[in-house]
């Protein structure tokens, strides 16, 4: 939950922790290796499984901080489409939603599906996070 006195840094980490909430939301339902991930990026980021929990249990509004570079936008992408992949499967929901966080992130409408397409299919090659932050900088400006 995001609270009055919260910094601008906790905000945007508990924004991101959102945005995967709802990534997991996607398909009705969150795993166990859903839920896992969520608190193994939310202390990660400095946001405790509590909190987690709590926005699990939350309504579906929320506050969206945009990131504020493409390191950013690149590391938060890089958490949703993790996130998607969790489960053994990625659903043309989760696709979408990804896609639409990536346009709100700031990146171009046409290029958003083709970046989430790429880190889906990269990952699945188990290419490493810097051999697709390289493949994402053709999109980005990292």
């Amino acid at each position: 939950m995001l609270t009055l006195f919260a910094t601008k840094k906790t905000k945007a980490h508990k924004s991101h922790i959102m945005n995967l909430v709802q990534l997991a939301k996607a398909d009705g339902k969150i795993s166990k290796s859903e839920s896992g991930l969520l608190i193994k990026i939310g202390e990660r980021n400095g946001v405790s499984a509590e909190e987690v929990f709590e926005m699990v249990d939350s309504s579906d509004d929320f506050f969206y901080k945009k990131p504020t570079n493409d390191e950013q936008r690149f590391d938060q992408l890089y958490d949703l489409v993790e996130m998607m992949r969790i489960d053994g499967e990625v659903s043309p929901k989760e696709l979408t939603y990804t896609t639409e966080i990536a346009e709100k992130m700031g990146v171009r409408k046409a290029v958003a599906w083709i970046l989430v397409q790429s880190l889906v299919d990269g990952m699945a090659l188990d290419l490493s996070k810097e051999e697709l932050k390289a493949r994402a900088a053709e999109y980005l400006f990292i």
